[in-house]
């Protein structure tokens, strides 16, 4: 079937990195499929560990419903003599038709080589740099829970191995405990600037705020979710998960207190800010407040940069248009220096 999946035995290696590609040359490779391109033309994003770059159709008779049916993100392809070239001002991999690109099996491919990630020198000085905090922590039942959760070694393992979401910020292996150390300094230096708000309970929020997608994502993979990811969700893991940890600390005789328990509840499930991005409740206290405008904060810096990243590589110089969630059309905005 054209662009179907092909059972292959031998592991295919991976021979041109997607930052290494110049125009006119061939590329005969594996990519992971980021996302479908719905438009009259459809293309399929795709990228390996160095960055992404779009698949084009050269045969305008290309069915556009076999494209979008045909993939979805998550799946490896194999494209063969693809050529790239910047038609229209953007360099893409252009394909003759379907007949020259195949859906591979996992087992066919180097993950590593198609996932993007932040270094494994990264991750553990970002590690080390978010233990640190924990130091910090005068409340002696906080910083036990703390302890509970980051030294524990399967859940870290899982923790430092997932993106901290599928197409939007962060979106890397690695990227969960970026983004969590962030919102760390953040509410952090935050507090230092209001000494109304109680620091060890906002850092110790926002060191748990997204440890639910530990659970909702499949370590190492970008777009396999797991079954309770599916059907609960990050937030929902993430406060179950805490409870269970309170738990864990009462039967070894730490008399946890419930107002505190409460209190962290109530800032993991309040921690997107509205309902209608996913929160169970909205922030109904100070530091619950303050963990939402941070986690929020970190979220759309990082998304711009990306774009901004995303629009200089396809030859944008000042001004193009991003998507903005909130006005649900793209705006323009400025990339150029400043």
């Amino acid at each position: 079937m054209r662009g179907g999946k092909v059972e292959r035995d031998e592991l295919i290696e991976k021979k041109h990195f997607i930052e290494d590609l110049r125009i006119g040359d061939s590329v005969s490779d594996v990519f992971l499929v980021r996302k479908i391109i719905p438009k009259d033309d459809p293309e399929v994003l795709v990228c390996d560990k160095t960055g992404e770059i779009k698949i084009a159709f050269a045969d305008r008779s290309t069915d556009r419903d076999d494209i979008m049916n045909l993939f979805k993100p998550g799946d490896f392809v194999f494209v063969r003599k693809g050529l790239i070239d910047d038609r229209n001002g953007e360099i893409k991999i252009y394909l003759d038709s379907l007949d020259n690109i195949e859906i591979v099996d996992k087992k066919n491919v180097q993950i590593e080589d198609l996932v993007p990630s932040l270094s494994d020198m990264e991750i553990s000085k970002m590690l080390s740099e978010l233990r640190d905090y924990i130091d910090g922590i005068e409340n002696v039942h906080l910083k036990a829970l703390l302890k509970k959760v980051f030294y524990d070694d399967e859940f870290l393992e899982k923790f430092v191995r997932t993106p901290s979401s599928i197409d939007h910020h962060h979106n890397y292996i690695g990227g969960n405990l970026e983004h969590t150390l962030n919102v760390v300094k953040i509410c952090d230096a935050i507090a230092k600037m209001n000494k109304d708000l109680n620091r060890d309970i906002l850092v110790t929020g926002a060191m748990l705020h997204d440890i639910g997608k530990s659970f909702e994502y499949k370590p190492y993979l970008l777009y396999e979710k797991t079954d309770e990811g599916i059907l609960a969700g990050h937030i929902i893991l993430g406060e179950r998960r805490i409870r269970e940890k309170i738990n864990e600390l009462r039967s070894e005789g730490v008399d946890f207190p419930e107002d505190l328990e409460m209190l962290l509840s109530h800032m993991i499930l309040s921690h997107h800010g509205r309902r209608e991005w996913g929160s169970p409740e909205v922030p109904k206290f100070l530091e619950a407040l303050v963990l939402h405008y941070a986690d929020l904060m970190d979220s759309q810096i990082k998304y711009h940069i990306q774009k901004m990243e995303e629009e200089k590589k396809r030859g944008k110089n000042n001004w193009t248009l991003i998507w903005d969630n909130d006005l649900k059309r793209r705006k323009p905005f400025y990339i150029g220096e400043v």
